[in-house]
This record gives C-alpha cells, structure tokens and sequence, in this order.
C-alpha cells in the first residue's frame, strides 16, 4: 500500500512541507502506534515492506513521493536476514533517548551499502534501522541514496 495521507486536500499544496521527523518522532508517532502500543495522531502513514533486504537499494521500486527529500524513503520492515551481502554495519547499536523523559525509547542502528567484492567502496545508500525496545523484529527504516 503506498503511503496515504489523511486529512489532506489534494487542492491543496504543502508548499516547502518536507517529512522531517526527528529519531524520538520516528519511534513514538509512527513505529510505536504500528505496534499497537499508541493511538496513531499521525497524519502519514508509512509504507510496509518485505523485500528491502532482498536487492540492491537502486533495484528497488521506490515510491516516489514530494514530501521526502530527493532519494530518501521511510519503511516499515520485518526483521529479516539480509540477502544481499552489501549491508554492513557503521557502528554499534545505540539508543533513542527522549528529550522530554530521558527515558531510552528504542534502538537505531546505521547500515552504509558497499559495492560487492570491494568492501572499501561504498555505493553511496544508507539506511539507519530504528526499533522499538519492546519489539526488535518490526523495523522503521530510513534508506537515503546518492
């Protein structure tokens, strides 16, 4: 399902609006309410996907959408095995902390996509996988191309 948008008149232009959530947005206005563990009071809805993993991130069939920055798309992804061999993590797993509690709310994770057989050239995509800390197999993912 492409992402929907609620409340919004096609008549309408959001002229100069871009989705740029911050990471304690990410997790508790859109991945949390996946979950079920808050009402959504989000306007956007993200779209699921099963086969990120599955190809080069340039193979994929992208939604293109005027709200995300040029090459950059936010997906909600089941934890899976990465088939393609390219995905290497850039660091260690780190918490999302909220400002307004201090509390640690999730996981983020930062990925860099290297050309394969030469793990020193990387391709230019980047994904950062955020989850929740009740929940690791259900991913938000932010994947960023060239």
């Amino acid at each position: 399902m492409p992402m929907t948008e609620e409340f919004y008149d096609e008549e309408e232009e959001l002229v100069g609006f871009r989705f740029n959530p911050s990471e304690e947005e990410l997790i508790l206005d859109y991945l949390l309410p996946k979950l079920g563990f808050h009402q959504p009071n989000t306007i956007y809805l993200l779209e699921d996907r099963d086969n990120i993993y599955a190809k080069e991130p340039w193979r994929l069939n992208h939604t293109e959408n005027d709200i995300f920055e040029p090459n950059e798309w936010f997906y909600f992804v089941k934890r899976t095995n990465r088939k393609v061999k390219g995905w290497k993590a850039t660091g260690e797993l780190k918490d999302v902390v909220s400002k307004k509690t201090g509390e640690v709310i999730g996981k983020k994770r930062n990925l860099r996509f290297y050309v394969e057989g030469d793990e020193s050239k990387t391709s230019g995509w980047t994904m950062r996988e955020y989850s929740s800390i009740g929940n690791q197999n259900q991913r938000l993912c932010h994947l960023k191309g060239p």
